[in-house]
C-alpha cells in the first residue's frame, strides 16, 4: 500500500447520498467529509459501526487506510442507524 499524505482528501470513487431528515439529503464525496460529518452531525447514539467508521476514516486521513474502506464503513454506519442511503 502506498503511503499518502496526511489528510487525504481525494474523492471517493462514487459519492454517498443519504437522508438527513424526511425529504432532505446530503452528499459526501470524501473521507474527510465523512469524518467531519461523523464528528459533528451524526444524528444517533454511537453504536459499534460508528466507531468502526471513525477508525476507517482516521486510518485514511493518517495515510494508512484505503478511501474505499472508509466509504464502505460510512455506508455501514448509516445502515446500522437506519439512515437511508441512496448512493
Amino acid at each position: 500500500m502506498d503511503k499518502r499524505n496526511i489528510m487525504d482528501t481525494l474523492p471517493w470513487s462514487r459519492p454517498v447520498q443519504f437522508e438527513t431528515d424526511v425529504g432532505s439529503h446530503r452528499v459526501l464525496v470524501s473521507t474527510e467529509e465523512a469524518f467531519h460529518y461523523l464528528l459533528n452531525n451524526w444524528p444517533s447514539i454511537p453504536r459499534p459501526r460508528f466507531f468502526d467508521a471513525k477508525r476507517a476514516c482516521l486510518d485514511v486521513l493518517a495515510g494508512t487506510g484505503e478511501p474505499e474502506d472508509a466509504r464502505t464503513a460510512f455506508i455501514a454506519v448509516c445502515e446500522e442507524a437506519h439512515v437511508h442511503v441512496t448512493q
